[in-house]
């Protein structure tokens, strides 16, 4: 009995230290790509090893893990950082060069709603974990910027409000994105609204959390089990032709208790097994999507979106081919680089992927060691 018990301690010990570890590792990686603004107050944190961006959505979680560390001032760096960038109607573009340039709107008015989305979210963590209001006037002009791009449609009859992709169509792409709501976007706002609302008791954003969660809810597809990518704003027709890991895996972590009775999360977390699941270069883990009515041109295992099946499974408690949660995230440890980063990727022609270091891959599996949601703010 004693030698078990032993055994057992051991294990335990093994496995705390190697969690601990690990996070010293992820935060040492995040904290070694900030780099101050000139002129400017705060920093920004680079995206890639190889390229010279900073994405917002890749800020806001770097600011949400210091946050859960504690490690305020880095947290407080960053969200300044954004704060001097932030534009007079609220609004931020996709990405910024580390001197706090941006290449857009000369490349397109690139201000996606989701990205932005996270960077209130991440305001919100901020304000939960160290007791500040520094950031909540500057969350608020981002929620309001948000408000002013939600959209009235109807989807399959049923009247609901969602935030536009972005203000303005991006030419270089086949489609509108002023005319086009993405599930993962409103999903991102949705979280953000609510986080803020019970963090400062307003019932301001009753509304748009009222119309965001009723467009969620409209994009489960109960005969399939499923949720669908999005819809066009015009006619409310639902986009069919292609299926999306986050999709499923951020809508279980968005989602309440409530909403959840309504669907049935594991098949939910089922169909990403199926459509989803890929083994490549020796790492098990799960790729980004796949049309509906043909193969996937590329199979990779891309860190960040297993990171969040890897949260969602946890919290469903699902398995995907006899494999656990924790499996699944251990086998992203095998994607670190040599500077302590996860890569983005396994190689793939896809050229929206890298095998290079990223906040994304790092960041979220700080949040799956951890069992961090970072769609949850528990007050």
């Amino acid at each position: 009995m004693f030698r078990v018990l032993s055994v057992l301690v051991g294990v335990w010990c093994a496995c705390s230290f190697a969690d601990t570890t690990t996070n010293q590792e992820l935060l040492k990686n995040l904290s070694a790509r900030m780099e101050k603004l000139p002129s400017k107050k705060g920093a920004l944190i680079k995206s890639f090893t190889h390229h010279t961006q900073s994405y917002i959505y890749d800020q806001a979680l770097a600011v949400i893990a210091f946050a859960k560390a504690k490690e305020k001032d880095k947290a407080r760096s960053l969200l300044l950082g954004l704060e001097s960038l932030q534009m007079k109607d609220g609004s931020l573009y996709f990405s910024y060069y580390m001197d706090g340039v941006s290449p857009y709107p000369i490349e397109g008015d690139k201000r996606f709603a989701g990205a932005i989305a996270w960077v209130a979210l991440a305001a919100s963590h901020y304000q939960h974990a160290f007791h500040s209001k520094e950031f909540s006037a500057f969350n608020y002009r981002v929620l309001s910027y948000l408000q002013s791009q939600m959209a009235d449609l109807k989807v399959n009859g049923e009247e609901v409000k969602a935030v536009r992709f972005a203000p303005t169509d991006i030419k270089a792409t086949r489609w509108n994105e002023a005319e086009t709501v993405a599930l993962e976007h409103n999903l991102d706002a949705y979280a953000a609204f609510k986080h803020f609302a019970q963090l400062n008791k307003t019932e301001k954003w009753n509304g748009e959390i009222k119309g965001l969660n009723r467009f969620i809810m409209s994009m489960w597809d109960s005969s399939r089990s499923h949720f669908w990518s999005g819809a066009n704003v015009k006619t409310g027709a639902i986009n069919k032709d292609e299926l999306y890991l986050d999709n499923q895996s951020w809508s279980l972590l968005a989602l309440d208790r409530d909403a959840l009775r309504e669907i049935n999360p594991k098949l939910a977390m089922e169909l990403n097994c199926d459509a989803f699941y890929v083994e490549h270069e020796n790492v098990k883990g799960f790729m980004d999507s796949k049309p509906t009515r043909r193969p996937a041109s590329s199979k990779f295992v891309w860190s960040e979106g297993t990171l969040g099946q890897v949260l969602a499974m946890k919290k469903v408690g699902s398995t995907c081919n006899d494999q656990s949660a924790d499996q699944f995230m251990y086998s992203i440890h095998k994607m670190k680089k040599a500077d302590g980063g996860i890569a983005y990727a396994t190689f793939t022609p896809n050229p929206d992927f890298t095998t290079a270091s990223s906040v994304a891959g790092t960041a979220w599996l700080y949040f799956a060691v951890n069992d961090v949601n970072p769609f949850e703010i528990n007050l």
